[in-house]
């Protein structure tokens, strides 16, 4: 019985502190960084007409009623709340109490192709950069044949580079980190 009474204390105190972190198993509200065309959901306290909710343009901003463009992609999302109170605080609320919230977060991928032991697609992390060495590394590493002097990068633009991840690794040459739809492409060597 105590072992019951145990396992059920347990399970609700998981419960409540999944709720009271605003992060539900279904990948509800979060906080964290907040990506370039993540969904928001703005609130400020007693003022229901400002709540805002919406996706960030392109270049990580959202229009609030008041203070018009607000640039909160790259922040966290205490920080963006920061940045809200301290705009309505400059004419137009005395003591604003701003929330911010990851509605819904926009999926950033990179793809590995070719001579990877295991070649994919890889999501981007939202809280930082990831780097060619690390992609690779994600893709379990290069395989014995592939040719990693000649391993290709495909930006969005249509850019192609040609890597030599021999000289990333030695330090001649600096890694790279990676944006959204980079497709890497490792070939095969000719003995």
């Amino acid at each position: 019985m105590k072992l019951k009474f145990l396992f059920l204390l347990c399970a609700l105190i998981g419960l409540l502190a999944a709720v009271s972190s605003g992060e539900t198993a279904e990948g509800g509200r979060a906080s964290g960084v907040i990506g370039q065309r993540d969904t928001v959901e703005i609130r400020v306290f007693r003022e229901e007409e400002l709540t805002t909710t919406g996706q960030l343009s392109s270049d990580g901003s959202i229009s609030m009623p008041l203070i018009g463009s607000v640039k909160l992609g790259g922040l966290t999302t205490d920080s963006a709340a920061k940045v809200i109170e301290a705009k309505l605080k400059d004419g137009y609320l005395v003591k604003p109490q701003v929330s911010v919230t990851i509605e819904g977060r926009i999926r950033r991928t990179i793809t590995v192709l070719g001579q990877a032991q295991n070649p994919g697609v890889f999501e981007l992390p939202a809280s930082r950069s990831m780097t060619i060495v690390e992609a690779i590394g994600m893709a379990g590493g290069a395989t014995r044949i592939a040719n990693t002097k000649k391993i290709t990068l495909k930006r969005s633009g249509g850019k192609v580079q040609t890597i030599n991840l021999k000289d990333i690794t030695s330090g001649k040459t600096a890694d790279m980190p990676l944006k959204d739809g980079d497709v890497l492409s490792i070939p095969e060597s000719l003995f």
